[in-house]
């Protein structure tokens, strides 16, 4: 692969994973708008305490092979399909002996938790057998051939919520969205790999060696999910049901643009900086510009939300959920804390620094629990969303960046001062022509966010298209 068709494959599989998300989060959002004026936010904070859970078990039935799997040539795809068979469908049977106990972990559990929990094994083993075709389209910089069947999974998650919601389900609409959504993408993704050539090919060591020397990835994935996921968790040890859905609701609002844009840059990311590697600026390139535009977005989401969250929370949750903005307006600053970190573990793993990773996570890890617990019991749930200031691990990353790059990081900390500074002016306009609370304000903020984006793009519209559209590059191999 030529450097010139990485940089085309990036735009490609980041334009049709963006794409993907995009739809998928609007899909969900209209969908939960209406499904919040039937379900409450006790059955809504034990959804996202169990969901939390399994996030969590997701990382631990992995244990870092998928992404393993990417830095290798030839990729051991039938390495990483017999972890995922074999683990997978043990840990899950675990679970489902275990499921008593997990519940019991929860401040309020609801008599349902254990047969949701149980339930959920099934999803937990099928998500494992469709990483195996992800990592193979992944690695190949083919996500555009993932876009269908993620799309065909919104739509029967959303169907199944939908109508199980309005049926007075509950939580288990929530449930049979999940695994319903999960088998038609795994069933989909593997028809496609199989047309397109997908070899099952041995770990060349064995399985167990291929676990082995993935368990440093698995550690960094899964501290990862657990920096971004344990608010709920720890909410759901510390107070009643109602609570933890009134918080999540406004974290998942203040994370938006994250929950959109990082998942797919990052899918793209990761086997870039891989191909990328023996062209370190090049590399470094990748990770400037995509961490300054996913700041430069968040930025001005961030302003917005917090002036007008009493409208946003009305708009998406109804009357039910107006205990939500007092968390959002303080929550809506939180993704702007650490900017470094939003690409840097996938950047720092491809500089095989994973050790200074590791230590970056476990450190914010350690903020978020400690913190969180100490801040909750002094100033109840709330404390939570004070904690989320704590970004004790970004010192590591800095650090890591300067040792590696640290000629590049000039540029980098210009743009990034360039993204926190821009939408001040057009929101604080928008701030002082208009009464808190109103539409007016409402309306006005929307027009600072596009001022802001238009100015995104005058700045940087150029640079990023010679990115990603290299027109004098040597047909020489990256890889």
């Amino acid at each position: 692969m030529t450097a010139h068709d990485t940089a085309r494959g990036l735009l490609r599989s980041s334009a049709a994973a963006t794409l993907a998300q995009l739809v998928r989060m609007s899909a969900l959002l209209a969908t939960h708008i209406v499904v919040r004026r039937f379900v409450g936010p006790a059955t809504w904070g034990l959804w996202d305490w169990v969901q939390t859970v399994f996030l969590v078990l997701a990382a631990l039935r992995d244990l870092g092979v998928p992404s393993q799997v990417v830095r290798l040539r030839p990729m051991p795809i039938g390495g990483l399909l017999r972890v995922e068979a074999g683990w997978g469908g043990a840990l899950a049977l675990a679970v489902a002996a275990a499921a008593p106990l997990v519940a019991g972990l929860m401040a309020e559990p609801s008599p349902e938790t254990v047969a949701v929990v149980r339930a959920l094994t099934i999803f937990l083993l099928l998500e494992g057998l469709t990483a195996v075709a992800l990592a193979w389209f992944e690695a190949n910089l083919r996500i555009e051939r993932t876009l269908a069947p993620e799309l065909a999974r919104t739509a029967v998650y959303c169907a199944l919520v939908l109508g199980g919601g309005m049926a007075g389900w509950g939580v288990w609409s929530f449930v049979a969205g999940q695994i319903g959504g999960q088998a038609v993408l795994c069933g989909w993704l593997w028809l496609r790999a199989r047309g397109d050539g997908i070899e099952l090919t041995p770990a060349a060591q064995g399985t167990r060696p291929l676990v082995r020397e993935s368990l440093p990835l698995g550690v960094v994935w899964g501290l990862a999910l657990a920096v971004t996921y344990v608010d709920p968790f720890l909410l759901g040890l510390l107070f009643p049901r109602e609570a933890v859905g009134l918080y999540t609701f406004a974290y998942f609002l203040a994370f938006l643009v994250f929950r959109i844009l990082q998942q797919p840059i990052g899918r793209a990311l990761y086997p870039a900086f891989f191909a990328y590697r023996d062209d370190p600026a090049r590399q470094f390139d990748a990770y400037r510009h995509a961490t300054s535009l996913f700041l430069a977005l968040e930025a001005p989401a961030a302003l917005f939300l917090a002036l007008n969250a009493d409208r946003v929370v009305w708009l998406l949750g109804g009357d039910k959920y107006e205990g939500s903005a007092r968390y959002l307006m303080l929550l809506a600053f939180a993704p702007l804390v650490d900017p470094l970190g939003r690409f840097g573990g996938e950047y720092l793993i491809a500089r095989h620094l994973d050790r200074a990773r590791v230590l970056s996570l476990a450190l914010h890890l350690a903020a978020l629990v400690v913190g969180g617990v100490l801040l909750c019991r002094w100033l109840g749930p709330i404390g939570m969303a004070w904690a989320n200031f704590l970004p004790a691990g970004a010192p590591v990353v800095a650090w890591a960046l300067w040792r590696t790059a640290r000629g590049r990081l000039g540029r980098l900390a210009r743009d990034l001062v360039e993204a926190y500074l821009a939408p001040a002016l057009p929101f604080a306009a928008a701030w002082a022509l208009s009464a808190p609370g109103g539409w007016a304000r409402f309306a006005l903020s929307i027009v600072a966010g596009l001022l802001c984006v238009a100015w995104l793009w005058r700045r940087r519209g150029d640079e990023l298209l010679r990115f990603f559209r290299p027109a004098d590059l040597p047909a020489t191999p990256a890889q």
